[in-house]
């Protein structure tokens, strides 16, 4: 049988082995950390699961649900209410309907934007440039600058806006605007994932943590910080963008070109707690919104701002699930305020952040606290990062580190995805069947 290492236990490494492993390859995959799923990492406090990575579904990726249904993971729609807070009058609760507010809504202005770039698509230039061209106003610019930084966990100083519109294009085509979640954690999707390979004759390998790649034409060993080697005749890399960006991993010879590509793109980052608590008190609250908060799914602000320090403006619920727990979620460069911090330290920004919110007192909703989970993503040695995003001009960096070397390195992970879906699971997904099949392309299975 020919001999595959695959590189990394994340959604897109599993879903390359389980493809490959099914047209008779015998595959290992070297996973770094102690379980596999990557930045998807789901864990229990207070008796609950709550995410500390990756979360939603987004939209109906028919890769991503065709895992589900075969796995018969269980998997609800998100929805309720979307609220507006402001933090005016010191802190005076004054919710509204999302969109009720004067001026430009995000979405509406990333519209234009895509459409301008569909009419001048061998033009790019930065969101901040985009704005600037436009004339947009203060009011509006700081709307849609907190939407793309806090979605995409990106610097709208950097990114691309070629890539935002192939990204909204190709959320239009997915129904991205539709959100889901795993019941019971995302990560059951990934230990399934393993779990069939493991069933079809795959193997995974905890706790390696490769060190360098010694590679040429039909052969290559992955040396592990232990002193062991792995053979085969063909390896896929599915490191995520910021580990090849730190070369925390050497590779002998150096692919300089494709390691150029990686330049070409930045990892993003974030930093998210989901609190649990005793109850759902913002349900209880008495409101002239009681009835949207009791059905609350988004809390947004309704006027970004600047804070001196670390600070969460945006907060969600699981609803329909009435589990008592409210994440809160701060992406882009407002993300690097939280650097050096512990979780303790964290959870009490957020739950000050969430008081400020709902315009209740800072002790009310720390005694309803029992427990939270985060994790820093960006000091994770095997990450180095939330998920990627495009740099002003980059945007055909991804299909250019898709192409194997010389047969012998093969290349996926999110930062890979080829169809608009970067930093998403089922971009992950779908990259790791890409680049399966590039390989079964390239070496025909001997059994």
């Amino acid at each position: 049988m020919s001999e595959i290492i695959i590189l990394g236990a994340g959604v897109a490494g599993l879903s390359a082995a389980v493809h490959l492993a099914e047209a008779g390859y015998a595959v290992t995959v070297l996973e770094a950390k102690d379980c596999v799923g990557g930045r998807i990492r789901s864990v229990e406090t207070a008796g609950i699961v709550v995410e500390t990575g990756a979360e939603f579904i987004h939209g109906v990726p028919p890769d991503t649900f065709a895992w589900l249904r075969e796995e018969n993971l269980e998997h609800y729609e998100l929805d309720g209410e979307d609220l507006v807070y402001d933090l005016d009058n010191r802190g005076h609760l004054d919710l509204q309907q999302e969109g009720d507010a004067e001026d430009e809504s995000p979405l509406d202005l990333l519209e234009k934007m895509t459409e301008w770039s569909e009419m001048h698509a061998h033009r790019d230039m930065t969101f901040a440039e985009y704005l600037a061209q436009e004339g947009t106003s203060p009011e509006d610019a700081a709307g849609a600058i907190g939407y793309v930084e806090g979605f995409n966990a990106a610097d709208h100083r950097v990114i691309s806006i070629r890539s935002l519109a192939i990204q909204q294009r190709a959320e239009d085509a997915t129904e991205g605007d539709r959100l889901f979640h795993v019941r019971g954690g995302y990560s059951r999707l990934a230990e399934a994932m393993a779990a069939k390979l493991m069933r079809i004759g795959g193997k995974i390998e905890l706790g390696v943590v490769v060190d360098r790649i010694a590679w040429s034409h039909g052969t290559v060993k992955l040396h592990a910080d232990n002193g062991k080697e792995f053979a085969g005749q063909a390896a896929l890399v599915t490191l995520p963008l910021g580990v090849l960006q730190k070369k925390s991993v050497t590779f002998d010879p150096e692919p300089v070109e494709f390691l150029r590509e990686t330049e070409r793109m930045r990892m993003g980052h974030v930093c998210r707690v989901s609190m649990v608590f005793r109850t759902r008190f913002w349900a209880e609250m008495n409101h002239a919104q009681h009835h949207k908060l009791q059905k609350l799914s988004f809390l947004f602000p309704e006027k970004r701002r600047v804070p001196e320090g670390p600070a969460f403006e945006a907060f969600w619920t699981p609803y329909p699930s009435v589990d008592p727990i409210m994440t809160a979620w701060t992406g882009g460069p407002a993300a690097i305020a939280f650097a050096g911090l512990n979780p303790s330290q964290i959870a009490e920004i957020a739950v000050r952040d969430l008081a400020l919110a709902l315009g209740v007192p800072v002790e009310a909703v720390r005694q309803e606290l029992l427990g939270y989970g985060t994790h820093d993503w960006t000091s994770d040695p095997f990450a180095h990062g939330a998920y990627s995003y495009v740099a002003a001009g980059g945007a055909d960096a991804s299909e250019r580190m898709t192409q194997p070397l010389e047969g012998t390195l093969f290349f996926a992970g999110e930062h890979t995805d080829i169809t608009g879906h970067w930093g998403t699971v089922h971009g992950a997904i779908r990259s790791g069947i890409r680049a399966a099949k590039q390989l079964i392309e390239i070496h025909p299975a001997v059994r």
